[in-house]
């Protein structure tokens, strides 16, 4: 098995090739075994894109067996994502709580299987996910919740989240800790799903501590300022509590904002079209490899990501009432940047992740450096040079970055929110570019807001 091996000493020239072939063999299986094959994901972003979700789902089924056990957790990653663009609210949880559990299990590290890594690459082991991707199977499930109305189990989501980030946190150095430790847009959540249960004080909470998160961590790192809606809610809960003094400072910070009143607000439905767009960023491999001396070389290898383009900058919406006719025009805002968080957060431990690919070569290149000389001595210099160079080969295939990752995740979560009247809607989104030009209009299914009701309607975008 790949990551259990014994030192063989070299003896005469025949075994000392032998040998070596063996090890090259047995790592370039190795890396074969590894490898995650990702051939159905061109026909599962178009039939994504074509909003099929009986055949994206298909084709998830279909594909399974191709994720193997160490790349158990993609597979109910994606597939759990999949069922949430496609309003199978339950069907998602069902499997993003089946990743959750793995990745749970996963942080009780397997010796053997820490060792293979370090000796061949960390494709040997089972996928624990980035930190960001681990923090959103929790959002995604708390908006599975919200979509089926089961509050109080979103809420216990978005908390699970936050407590997520501390315990990821709580790994590493104070000098190391992640630069994504707060997540505003699940504060912003949580505050939506405070107000419907009509706990306005944990909604203030909650909208406060998003729009200092947006204004302070957001916008420094990711260039996300505070959504308006953000700051609309925020203030309207602030008067309904009579929070005079915290309503001025906020005012004075966004004097261009206005609220709608509290008690008319209570008896409007809130609307949020929930648009995910575009593809978050390609993992790929970087590498440089460095001669040293005596022919020997070193290759170091680590993953990067790069961002995806796509032509689609925002939704605009048209909402139609229609006992009375009225339209309600209005377009989504950025509230979630996934992309640059996940480049943001990789890069930030990436002196951890060069650090080991660093020792990993330099294990490499002794280990290759002893057996060459002992196959010197023993069989003669054409034997050590040739054990020299089957080990620079096999050093170089299996060095390796690991980059797997959540495939299915949309580049930025945009949101776009109305205050209506309860009644019957429904109406269009014009999916435009950065410089106005409809690329896609989709239509918006009939469906029924009740007075103070919250209601989620999600779109998915890929082109």
């Amino acid at each position: 098995m790949v990551g259990e091996c014994e030192v063989i000493p070299v003896g005469r020239s025949i075994c000392g090739m032998f040998t070596c072939l063996c090890i090259l063999v047995l790592a370039w299986t190795g890396l074969e075994a590894c490898a995650h094959k990702v051939d159905h994901y061109a026909r599962l972003n178009q039939s994504i894109d074509e909003q099929d979700y009986e055949f994206a789902l298909k084709l998830m089924d279909e594909s399974k067996a191709s994720y193997k056990d160490r790349n158990a957790v993609l597979f109910y990653m994606e597939n759990g994502l999949v069922a949430h663009f496609a309003g199978r609210y339950q069907e998602s949880n069902q499997s993003l709580l089946k990743a959750e559990s793995r990745l749970d299990e996963l942080y009780t590290r397997s010796i053997s299987k820490q060792a293979a890594s370090f000796i061949f690459n960390d494709n040997t082991i089972p996928y624990r996910g980035e930190d960001f991707e681990d923090t959103l199977v929790n959002l995604f499930m708390a908006l599975n919740y919200a979509g089926l109305g089961l509050i109080e189990d979103a809420l216990v989501e978005a908390r699970q989240l936050d407590n997520e980030l501390n315990l990821i946190n709580s790994r590493y150095a104070d000098d190391q800790k992640n630069v994504y430790s707060e997540d505003a847009f699940i504060r912003l959540l949580m505050g939506v799903l405070y107000e419907a249960g009509d706990e306005i004080n944990d909604a203030f909470i909650s909208y406060r501590r998003a729009e200092e998160v947006y204004r302070t961590d957001y916008q420094h790192n990711y260039g996300v300022h505070p959504p308006q809606f953000l700051i609309e809610n925020l203030l309207s809960a602030a008067q309904a509590l009579d929070f005079d003094k915290e309503m001025l400072t906020i005012q004075q910070m966004y004097p261009s904002i206005s609220h709608p009143d509290p008690d008319e607000k209570r008896n409007l439905a809130e609307i949020f079209i929930i648009h995910y767009n575009g593809l978050g960023p390609e993992k790929v491999e970087r590498a440089w490899v460095v001669p040293v001396p005596e022919g020997y070389i070193v290759k170091v290898a680590y993953p990067q990501f790069e961002k995806k383009n796509y032509e689609i900058a925002r939704g605009v919406v048209r909402l139609r009432h229609l006992d009375n006719g009225k339209t309600y025009h209005f377009s989504t805002q950025l509230v979630e940047d996934i992309g640059s968080i996940a480049i943001v957060n990789l890069d930030n431990h990436m002196a951890r992740i060069k650090a080991k690919a660093i020792a990993r070569a330099a294990t490499k290149y002794f280990i290759i450096k002893v057996a060459s000389e002992e196959a010197r001595e023993q069989g003669g210099d054409l034997v050590g040079v040739l054990v020299q160079l089957a080990g620079n080969i096999t050093a170089a295939l299996t060095e390796r970055a690991d980059v797997r990752y959540w495939r299915m995740l949309p580049d930025e979560i945009r949101i776009g929110r109305a205050l209506v009247p309860a009644g019957k809607y429904d109406g269009e989104i014009d999916f435009v570019d950065s410089g106005g030009g409809v690329v896609i209009t989709r239509n918006i299914k009939p469906f029924l807001a009740g007075s103070g009701e919250k209601k989620f309607i999600i779109q998915r975008t890929i082109r």
